[in-house]
């Protein structure tokens, strides 16, 4: 095709028509006054010259009028053109190549005025609806309709001095087939433009990666995609959906959410359309449910062309797009801003200042998603709430109204679920108004774990503040009752009240010992070591525990990271899980125990639950029975303190608390899984440790003086002992039951005595044993002042209840020895004899 920058001078005739236009309307008014004397005289002295001289004067007035409307016309069709388009001739021999040419073509001015078209255009202009006349139709009004908005682009092109090529979709003027039309734009100087209008042929759609217009603005998303799911051909209104450029290479996972573009490719093959409920990906980058229509071809390869419609009234996702579907001639924000569509909560607007009766005339993407899809566009606002009782959500919708800035509380359907809310109500205009939904559900979690952590810290303070006086005391009944029983042996009458009193005085102690592990008070003696290690130690004795009709199985699994923690309360909890799945396996006559080990990263731990999982390796231990289970609302319940489901009297509700506050206190998670009748599985989730060189040492020497561990058949010996207790009545028996077995003991009763004995008397004692919480100079301060004192004497701490920084010590220092209340005669003599063993080995 001609270049049409290179024949604009000829065709362009506005700067010939500013020199022709006065020299014709020049001629135009000469002609007029020869006429007119021609006329007169040929009237007034015709006569005299004869009837030729009539004649001849005649002739000459007719030709001057004539001449007159020849360029009166010409004049006027000028006019009609724009006062710009040329009389015959004017364009030359570039024209008039132009106007043999089969394709309609156009001139345009830079205000889109029509200068010039050659004879095919013309032809088209007369076939439109209308009366044809001498201007032929612009390109706007010659394609509206069915291809207005591709004109559009197309002027929009021109106006910018830009290139450009549309499909103008099926024109249909006549009773003959329709014509797809393809028109190409070219620039030109001065703003002006060259139209060239060409029927398409099969295949140019594809070739020129456009669409029809009416295929580019349907109401609803449609693209054509590949069996790897890349998206060949999309129409603006999808694109436009999710927030995509027109020339953005997309794929299915640009498009949908989650696993919609996975459900795509497993309908291939299908041989009738295929519906799939998915999530759309939005523009404002949240996702809205939609449905997809898909229908892929036989060929190979394989090719799926998809239907994308949203839950609403218009068919377009809620949200900026919904507003854009309905309102093309809006900018997006016209109606439903950027915050409105991006708000993290939902947000609504109501046809009527009545919310219990008003309806939603929309709803941006956080709503909908709240409400599972329900907040669509002409749905009943007061029907998006669980309503059984009426006049709690009138309550709630005046507490909103109320104007004291407080929301109402209501409860928001999702599906067959509901979640607390509040709602904000805005003030009424022109009887509409905008309603906000928050979402505070998870509030409502912090807020329980509050109360639940209020609870915790009101057992703790309760546990500490008596553990260590009702633990001394316990300590001093049942030295006292281990002296009586060496004097009251088996088959004296006394015997067995005495062993009584020694069981009341163990049930009390471990009641102490679980209300301190519930509320993360126990004093702990981490040390890194196996779980499979304490897995095979402690099925002997989980094998006592369980009865004779529950199998017990143990699997080990592999990369299982070290753990640091009190591996003695690693025993108590699977001791405790063992219990409750024994007892929960009776009802159905027995069952299957399995504890399983495993070892994982990070980030399944926290998939798992445990949202703040710190990097690195995890231990797993899961126990799973095969019991009756538990429903939701006992799950709820079960690491609460006192809460058990068992028979009056066969259990404190105090086991399940107690490994909770392990497992925390532990630096771990853990977390249940039940259902009635399908039994229960705990998970633990304990942080690997790798050893130092140090830890490793003494892994290898807890090993060894494992393996050679021997409990002394003799618990009598000879060494000096400090012994210091504030608590006289466990002072002076302690002290007592040592001297008899041969030891020499001096009494302190607090830390300041102990310390004047030492200063007087340095490196003169064998073993220190020093209660913890004294008045003034506590346990592990004594210890600190008294160090150039002791030598190489060894140090025993003995306790009820200690501060989570003792426990601390006892995890970086393990010469030090701990005994923790309330202990026997049997457990003192043993302890002491083992730490002399050292001091004199």
């Amino acid at each position: 095709m001609t270049d049409p920058a290179s024949i604009a001078p000829k065709l362009d005739t506005g700067q010939a028509g500013r020199f022709v236009r006065p020299l014709a309307r020049a001629v135009f008014w000469a002609a007029s006054l020869a006429a007119l004397s021609a006329a007169a005289v040929a009237l007034f002295a015709g006569a005299g010259a004869g009837w030729h001289g009539v004649v001849l004067l005649s002739g000459i007035a007719c030709a001057a009028l004539l001449l007159m409307y020849a360029l009166a016309a010409g004049d006027a069709a000028g006019r009609a053109m724009g006062g710009e388009a040329e009389a015959p001739g004017a364009g030359g021999i570039a024209a008039a190549a132009l106007n043999t040419l089969p394709d309609p073509v156009l001139v345009t001015g830079p205000n889109g005025a029509v200068r010039w078209a050659n004879a095919a255009y013309r032809r088209l202009s007369d076939q439109s609806p209308g009366e044809p006349g001498a201007v032929p139709a612009a390109p706007e009004r010659l394609f509206a309709g069915a291809a207005s908005g591709a004109v559009y682009r197309l002027s929009r092109a021109a106006a910018k001095g830009e290139r450009a090529q549309e499909v103008l979709g099926r024109i249909d003027f006549s009773d003959e087939d329709a014509t797809v039309y393809v028109a190409d734009i070219e620039p030109m100087g001065e703003g002006g433009a060259l139209w060239r209008l060409r029927q398409a042929h099969e295949g140019d759609v594809a070739e020129s990666g456009a669409a029809p217009d009416w295929a580019q603005q349907a109401p609803v998303g449609l693209f054509l995609a590949d069996g790897e799911g890349r998206i060949l051909v999309a129409n603006d209104t999808l694109r436009g959906w999710i927030g995509a450029g027109e020339d953005q290479a997309l794929k299915l996972t640009d498009l949908l959410a989650g696993d919609g573009a996975r459900l795509v490719g497993r309908s291939q093959g299908e041989s009738s359309p295929v519906r799939i409920d998915c999530r759309l990906l939005s523009a404002e980058g949240g996702e809205t449910p939609a449905v997809l229509v898909l229908d892929w071809t036989q060929d190979r390869p394989a090719l799926v062309r998809g239907v994308v419609y949203g839950l609403s009234a218009t068919g377009a996702p809620p949200g900026r797009a919904q507003l854009a579907a309905t309102t093309p001639d809006a900018e997006i924000g016209a109606g439903m801003d950027d915050m409105f569509a991006a708000a993290p909560f939902g947000v609504a607007r109501l046809d009527g200042s009545d919310p219990m009766a008003a309806v939603l005339l929309d709803a941006n993407p956080a709503l909908l998603l709240l409400t599972g899809g329900a907040a669509v566009p002409g749905a009943r606002f007061s029907d998006l709430f669980d309503a059984e009782d009426g006049g709690q959500l009138a309550a709630a919708f005046d507490t909103a109204l109320s104007g004291s800035g407080e929301p109402g509380e209501a409860a928001l359907r999702h599906g067959d679920e509901v979640k607390p809310v509040h709602v904000f109500l805005g003030p009424a205009s022109d009887g509409k108004r905008a309603a906000y939904i928050v979402d505070i559900a998870a509030w409502k979690a912090l807020e329980g774990q509050v109360a639940q952590a209020g609870k915790m810290q009101a057992v703790g303070q309760l546990a500490s503040g008596v553990a260590h006086d009702f633990n001394n005391m316990l300590t001093a009944i049942r030295l006292n009752v281990g002296e009586l029983l060496s004097r009251h042996p088996v088959g004296d009458p006394s015997y067995q009240d005495l062993q009584q009193i020694n069981a009341t005085v163990t049930r009390q102690a471990g009641l102490v010992r679980k209300l301190l592990a519930f509320s993360r008070k126990q004093t702990f003696r981490n040390t890194v070591f196996d779980l499979a290690d304490v897995l095979s130690d402690c099925s002997v004795m989980l094998g006592q525990i369980l009865e004779e009709t529950v199998r017990l199985e143990i699997r080990h699994g592999r990369d299982l990271p070290m753990v640091r923690a009190d591996r003695h309360q690693i025993d108590n909890i699977l001791v405790n899980l063992a219990t409750n799945a024994r007892d929960a396996m009776k009802s159905s006559g027995g069952g299957q125990l399995t504890i399983r080990t495993e070892g994982l990263d990070a980030d399944a731990v926290r998939r798992a639950g445990g949202i703040s999982a710190t990097d690195g390796r995890w231990a797993a231990i899961h126990v799973t029975d095969t019991g009756c289970g538990m429903d939701a609302e006992t799950r709820k319940k079960i690491f609460e303190p006192f809460f058990t489901t068992k028979a009056s009297g066969e259990g404190t509700g105090l086991g399940l608390a107690t490994v909770y506050g392990v497992v925390k206190q532990s630096g771990g998670y853990l977390f249940v899984e039940s259902e009635p009748g399908k039994g229960t599985t705990f998970s633990i989730y304990l942080p690997g440790h790798v050893p130092n060189a140090e830890e490793e040492a003494e892994i290898v020497a807890e090993a060894e003086a494992k393996a050679e561990e021997v409990k002394p058949a003799d618990l009598a010996g000879h060494g000096r002992i400090l012994f210091v207790e504030d608590e006289d009545a466990v002072r002076g028996i302690a002290a007592k039951t040592l001297v008899k077995r041969g030891y020499e003991v001096v009494e302190a009763c607090d830390g300041e005595e102990a310390l004047e004995i030492l200063e007087e008397n340095p490196e003169s004692f064998d073993l220190l044993i020093s209660d913890v919480v004294m008045p003034g100079l506590d346990g592990p301060s004594l210890l600190k002042e008294a160090r150039p004192y002791l030598g190489k004497a060894r140090i025993i701490f003995i306790s009820g209840y200690a501060k989570e920084e003792f426990s601390d010590t006892l995890s970086s220092d393990l010469e030090i020895s701990f005994l923790p209340k309330p202990f026997d005669i049997q457990q003192l003599a043993e302890r002491v004899k083992q730490e002399l063993g050292r001091v004199h080995a």
